[in-house]
């Protein structure tokens, strides 16, 4: 009887004395160390970073780069951005993780980060600054819809700079409508492609961590807008023989047919020309290589004969029109012509006549000529 009196004892000891885990949530962030105001020379009290830098310290999501200097003006490398995404995660989740003691110093997080989701794949170098649009999707990463809930209405669409398709679209609107990005502009333009400052990466982390940072606006979807006629890229190579007059009929065409793929992805806007320039030429037009205008969009839209040379430029005129760059392969010779598109780093083939829009098999080379 003694035994079984002292076993429950001991029992009810142990357990008195085990302390809970704690639940997941965004209140497990807490000033893990202390920070004075002004501690780093680059971020005195009162300065535009001065409350991100000290809220990003405090939670032990960064830290400076020296005892006195944190470097708000400096890029954020791969390897820093995945240590920031590994800290929220761990201390959101509890994990109590233990980062320290990699060779080199990242290789904890990236192992971390490669086994929960934040990366789902490695990187060959982790020392190079990285895009504002991996950053918003390394970082997204970290934390779950829950913790991210949306605050703010951003129409689709209304990013300007982050077009639907995009491999970075989710990540970026997920972080725009729960108010942890804000765009560089009242447009709320997101600049995808330029590198990450340790300053707004403080700002960023910060409203991660601590849901009272996060920023309350709208963005709403501005009508398409053409690009104006004497703006276009390829101007001098669609004018062709045409005068203003004639072009401005054939841009006025253009315009007409490409603006409902304004808000379609890139691939989805080529695919959109080609099929409605074919259909166009199914419908009812002749091929021609030696009647007026026949190599330009005037021949093309508007008197309804051209060869591929007009056709390619047909083709180049709507794409100018919703801002795409492109290539007219073999201009000005006497072979099959189209419209070469660089699309996230992969050309593609824009060719209506040739009845083909998809990636190049080889840099210039046309799958059926």
């Amino acid at each position: 009887m003694k035994k079984l009196i002292s076993l429950g004892l001991a029992l009810a000891l142990l357990f008195g004395l085990t302390v809970p885990a704690r639940a997941a949530g965004l209140s497990n962030f807490q000033q893990a160390s202390e920070y004075t105001e002004g501690q780093f020379r680059d971020v005195p009290a009162g300065s535009r970073w001065a409350a991100n830098v000290r809220t990003a310290c405090g939670y032990g999501i960064m830290g400076g780069k020296s005892a006195d200097y944190f470097d708000t003006e400096g890029s954020v490398t791969i390897g820093q951005a995945v240590a920031m995404a590994c800290r929220i995660h761990s201390t959101y989740w509890d994990s109590e993780a233990d980062f320290s003691g990699g060779s080199p110093w990242y290789a904890p997080y990236v192992g971390y980060a490669l086994e929960y989701g934040i990366l789902t794949q490695g990187y060959a170098d982790y020392s190079v600054p990285l895009s504002r649009a991996a950053f918003a999707m390394i970082l997204g990463a970290a934390l779950p819809d829950e913790a991210l809930q949306a605050v703010n209405v951003i129409e689709e669409g209304a990013i300007p700079d982050v077009p639907a398709g995009s491999g970075f679209h989710d990540a970026v609107y997920r972080l725009y409508r729960a108010g942890i990005l804000t765009g560089n502009d009242n447009a709320g333009t997101f600049g995808p492609y330029s590198a990450v400052s340790r300053g707004a990466a403080a700002a960023i982390v910060s409203r991660m961590a601590d849901p009272s940072l996060r920023q309350s606006f709208t963005l709403k979807k501005t009508a398409f807008k053409p690009v104006p006629m004497k703006q276009l890229a390829n101007l001098k190579s669609l004018r062709k023989r045409a005068n203003d007059a004639e072009l401005t009929q054939a841009y006025n065409a253009a315009a007409e047919l490409v603006t409902p793929l304004a808000d379609l992805s890139r691939e989805e806007q080529l695919f959109g020309v080609a099929t409605l320039l074919r259909q166009m030429f199914d419908e009812g037009m002749s091929y021609s290589s030696d009647s007026p205008h026949y190599n330009d969009p005037y021949g093309y839209f508007i008197l309804k004969t051209a060869s591929c040379a007009g056709c390619t430029r047909a083709t180049g005129l709507c794409l100018n029109i919703l801002d795409i760059p492109y290539e007219h392969v073999n201009e000005n010779q006497y072979s099959h012509q189209w419209c070469r598109v660089n699309v996230n780093g992969t050309y593609w083939i824009c060719d209506a006549y040739g009845l083909y829009c998809g990636p190049e098999p080889a840099p210039y080379q046309h799958p059926y000529f």
